[in-house]
């Protein structure tokens, strides 16, 4: 089914899993969350437990009031849930993930496709939307693509300060003097 996008007049496509489907991935949600999150960086705050939006509004509000501000960039990834690599997925999830029957079944959550007017269409990349599994593993994907790129790589390039918060596919990049 599609949803209103919001401030948009384009529609998303919300993933309805069967009831056991969804037991399934309720059960590696708690596994990937129990996995990952030490892992996770202290920007990430979208679909964490005790991270909500209004921490992530909170700790941005300190950064713009209690520190030096030269420029501030909202970023909207488009499409990110429809747009998941999910070879990168794989690739990262066995970073940390040795064993084969949890990898495969991630596997097939993320290629399971969807039915659309009757017709089973199948899914080579992107997370399917009302998955509960997929807030999960859009974090792991951006812990790796974008969080870790934006303290390893970017951070080191700027003079001064840089921050970056991030709520889901949203996030504040914040900096403090110049980029290379």
């Amino acid at each position: 089914m599609y949803i209103p996008k919001l401030n948009s007049n384009k529609k998303r496509p919300l993933g309805i899993p069967e009831h056991e489907d969804k037991i399934v991935q309720r059960s590696i949600t708690k596994i990937l969350n129990t996995i990952y999150e030490n892992d996770f960086l202290d920007c990430s705050f979208g679909f964490r437990p005790n991270r909500n939006c209004h921490d992530a509004l909170k700790i941005l509000n300190h950064y713009i009031e209690k520190r030096s501000v030269n420029y501030v960039v909202d970023v909207d990834i488009k499409g990110f849930f429809d747009n998941v690599d999910h070879t990168w997925m794989m690739e990262f999830l066995k970073l940390r993930i040795s064993d084969p029957n949890l990898l495969r079944i991630i596997g097939r959550f993320l290629k399971g496709g969807y039915m659309e007017e009757g017709k089973k269409h199948k899914t080579d990349y992107g997370t399917p939307q009302g998955g509960v599994i997929s807030p999960v593993l859009a974090n792991v994907y951006l812990h790796y693509v974008l969080d870790l790129w934006f303290e390893k790589r970017v951070r080191k390039q700027c003079k001064g300060q840089a921050y970056i918060v991030r709520y889901a596919d949203d996030c504040v990049p914040r900096k403090q003097g110049k980029c290379a």
